[in-house]
């Protein structure tokens, strides 16, 4: 397949990879061109180029483009669900729903962009008053992951387009197929040529080439910690702006008076989903110590009975994880969990015996019990299905063990307390916190962004704040 450079091409003097599917890695998905520096350079010549023209379109004309890109989104959910479910594993719902939630944030933005874009100051003086307008930046350098292939590019570009900047993306290596059904979406509703560039490849030369490009305004990052802090070394004393949202340790807390199903089922949803590979996931569970040994039955109940396989298959709940490296990476935690002297108590071990398993990356949801927070499983990202359960005797303890790690993207409490809720909530050290809802869920047009290792958090993703981020400030004095 090809890439957007200026317009669609097919690099024929390339060297292309093979994309397969994790569930069945017989199965080669689609093949892309590894393209060279020199191709990223002349991605960002094309936007550089198209920047102009693009700003100039009034706010209406922007908007009904992500209206029409909407609109083919939603006639498109099917196909675009089945590439995606293929590409990185995950169940048909969850395809569907990234594909869903970017229609609505299409629309969303298109609607914000005509009435939020500046404001009216009075002035101290008679016959005077001041604006303010939001113009773009210009070109804007987009790197995301790939446990979110569609909804992550999708909330970024979005509003980055909405608020007249250009783009260069480019996805990650395992799932370009579904980021090429957005970008193609985005032409086909009427996007000018230049406007959106997609370029596959390696990190260490396609990404790089992005973030250190003197043509790039502004760079929007979503991966690991290491990688972000890579990318903020790399731009060394430059004026870009930066928005990187890292990885997470969060954490659930039921207190004595919350509700218990409501916790376990939360829990659970969290681990199972798109097999832990959620920025979002909870993979540490604190009870008070009396609800423990409930709490292990129930979670143990829960996860044998979670229905494991090929995302295409109907009535799976869990598919594959989506790659060697982090089917790897999640069995390696796994040990050392053990090794620490954790105890495991379900799970964590590859799944085999059929030719449904056989050939891809499936591992059981895994259970580890005597946690203790100095644990590197109760510290370290694994992004996996594996959930660490400890136990507190206070919620100001609880709340120590929240803020432990490095990590301060989001936690949840489970209770019935205005009292504890909102300690907790005054307390913990996460950009999100949720009260009685699973933290692996988000609404798109509230503001999202994590704190220390999570994210830089200067600028925040989502809602009103993407455009503060896509955007600056202008401030204009009138007198008449």
């Amino acid at each position: 397949m090809g890439v957007y450079i200026g317009e669609y091409v097919v690099p024929r003097e390339r060297e292309y990879y093979e994309v397969k599917n994790p569930a069945d890695l017989r199965r080669v998905i689609s093949k892309f061109p590894k393209l060279k520096r020199n191709d990223v350079v002349n991605a960002i010549r094309s936007a550089k180029e198209a920047f102009e023209k693009w700003r100039e379109y009034t706010a209406y004309d922007r908007a009904k483009i992500l209206f029409r890109f909407a609109d083919i989104l939603e006639q498109r959910i099917e196909s675009i669900s089945k590439i995606l479910t293929l590409e990185e594993g995950k169940t048909l719902p969850e395809s569907r729903y990234e594909v869903e939630r970017i229609a609505v944030l299409a629309r969303f933005y298109g609607g914000l962009i005509l009435n939020s874009l500046g404001k009216t100051i009075p002035s101290s003086m008679k016959n005077s008053f001041h604006i303010t307008m939001r113009e773009p930046l210009g070109v804007v350098g987009i790197i995301t992951p790939w446990n979110f292939p569609f909804l992550i590019p999708g909330w970024k570009i979005v509003p980055a387009i909405a608020t007249g900047n250009t783009v260069v993306f480019k996805p990650a290596t395992n799932t370009p197929t579904v980021a090429y059904e957005l970008v193609k979406a985005f032409y086909d509703a009427g996007l000018p040529k230049g406007v959106l560039n997609f370029v596959t490849g390696s990190g260490g030369e396609v990404g790089d080439e992005i973030v250190v490009n003197k043509d790039i305004s502004a760079i929007s990052f979503t991966g690991s910690l290491q990688v972000g802090k890579e990318i903020n070394g790399r731009i060394g004393n430059r004026f870009v702006r930066v928005q990187l949202e890292l990885g997470g340790k969060n954490a659930t807390v039921l207190t004595k008076n919350g509700d218990f199903n409501l916790a376990i089922e939360h829990v659970t949803r969290s681990v199972i989903r798109n097999a832990g590979q959620v920025c979002l996931a909870t993979s540490r569970f604190l009870v008070p110590k009396e609800l423990h040994d409930k709490a292990i039955n129930a979670l143990v109940e829960k996860f044998k009975s979670t229905i494991i396989g090929n995302g295409l298959r109907q009535g799976v709940q869990m598919g594959p994880l989506s790659s060697r490296e982090q089917f790897e990476k999640v069995l390696n935690y796994i040990e050392v969990g053990k090794s620490e002297g954790a105890k495991l108590v379900y799970g964590g071990e590859p799944i085999r015996g059929s030719e449904e398993f056989d050939f891809g990356y499936f591992v059981k949801p895994t259970i580890f019990d005597n946690v203790s927070k100095d644990m590197r499983i109760a510290k370290e990202e694994i992004f996996g299905p594996v959930l660490a359960v400890m136990v507190y005797d206070s919620l100001d303890e609880a709340i120590d063990i929240v803020n432990s790690t490095e990590y301060g993207l989001v936690s949840e409490i489970v209770s019935n307390d205005i009292g504890e809720i909102m300690r907790f909530a005054n307390k913990v050290e996460t950009g999100v916190v949720k009260v009685n809802r699973p933290t692996s869920e988000l609404d798109q047009w509230v503001p999202y962004g994590g704190f220390k290792g999570s994210g830089n958090d200067i600028y925040k993703e989502l809602g009103e704040e993407a455009i503060n981020f896509y955007t600056r400030m202008k401030a204009i004095y009138v007198n008449y």
